[in-house]
């Protein structure tokens, strides 16, 4: 399982992104019974793997020069 920190820096996702697909119910958590934290399990790591593509294809894009 991963803290939400530990996977953002991990897959390079940003942390907001995370929070607001766990809101919306795309994103299963497991939630600390003593406090605010939240862990994802690994039944998730697949999605995280996905959003990580996604976020380096953008990074990808905006690194090449567009020729006309």
């Amino acid at each position: 399982m991963l803290s939400v920190k530990t996977a953002s820096e991990l897959y390079k996702v940003p942390k907001t992104t995370l929070y607001d697909l766990i809101r919306r119910g795309k994103l299963k958590v497991l939630r600390h019974p003593l406090g605010r934290r939240v862990l994802i399990p690994e039944e998730e790591y697949p999605k995280l793997q996905a959003l990580s593509d996604f976020y380096a294809s953008l990074e990808q894009e905006e690194g090449e020069e567009v020729r006309l």
